[in-house]
């Protein structure tokens, strides 16, 4: 059952005290983190452990007052201070990201504080701590497709409030993936039993940009071959809230779309079965 009474609103999470010190804070471990995340430079490990005690006291904070994400928050405290006991080796935020399930909550505007040691697609491929502020999209329309038969439980779309440097970047999405985790063998497993992964129940997809990056684009495209647009792709040019509502439906029906049908041509060998401007859509939203 989706959580509605969420305490702090998105804009009173970005104005909080507390987010102002988890991200300065993130800002001090980035800028001692190597590619992999981890921070072998022992002469910079006090001053990274301090850092980590601001993140964590902040997060035990704010995580009452985002009733939703307690847990979440919680653990991925709990995750900082267990990266920092070992000694800043490759970040292991296996707990945490098994405890944040976003797909549980797709409800419209309601928000998410998310840190976890990741890389961002199309922006960095370091794995670096990143934290961001956001909220979900979820009209009526698309709560509407996605009940019918256009359902994709794991679909979350997503709007920045704010962010660290990773996502300064081209970056659209919020992956599972992405995050800084080491396989574990599960309990009570046969000897020899390979490490696992957490599952990855979810996948975010910042709308916002996406449709930015659309409207900049196709306007200057229609500005460069002199198109004269009818009146509603120029309104969904004039629009960001227009333009990220229909952002918002093209992905769920996009994603729905994945390997169903017959398999057209596919010059690329993308392997997947879906209309060439869905590709496009594709190449977007990344």
């Amino acid at each position: 059952m989706a959580v509605t009474e969420v305490g702090l609103t998105g804009a009173e999470i970005v104005k909080s005290q507390e987010w102002s010190v988890i991200k300065s804070a993130c800002l001090t471990l980035r800028n001692h983190q190597v590619h992999d995340g981890s921070i072998p430079d022992t002469s910079s490990h006090e001053i990274c452990t301090d850092a980590v005690g601001q993140i964590s006291n902040s997060l035990r904070q704010i995580a009452e007052q985002i009733i939703h994400d307690r847990d979440y928050l919680l653990s991925a405290s709990q995750d900082f201070e267990a990266w920092a006991s070992i000694g800043f080796g490759v970040p292991d935020f296996f707990d945490s990201l098994a405890a944040f399930e976003p797909h549980s909550n797709r409800v419209n505007g309601i928000p998410h504080l998310v840190i976890f040691p990741m890389y961002t697609q199309n922006g960095s491929t370091d794995r670096f701590v990143e934290a961001v502020v956001l909220e979900v999209i979820w009209p009526d329309f698309v709560a509407e497709l996605e009940a019918g038969e256009y359902s994709n439980p794991a679909f979350v779309p997503i709007r920045f409030l704010d962010f660290t440097p990773g996502y300064l970047t081209n970056s659209a999405v919020l992956f599972p993936e992405s995050v800084s985790v080491i396989p574990r063998v599960p309990v009570d497993s046969p000897d020899g039993t390979k490490g696992e992964l957490p599952q990855f129940n979810w996948g975010g997809i910042f709308a916002d940009r996406e449709a930015a990056r659309f409207r900049r684009v196709v306007s200057a495209a229609a500005e460069i071959t002199h198109i004269d647009l009818p009146a509603a792709a120029r309104d969904l040019l004039s629009n960001q809230q227009l333009a990220e509502d229909t952002f918002v439906m093209w992905d769920l029906i996009h994603d729905r779309t994945h390997m169903r049908g017959d398999l057209p041509f596919d010059p690329f060998m993308i392997k997947q079965r879906m209309p060439f401007f869905l590709y496009g859509l594709e190449e977007l939203r990344c």
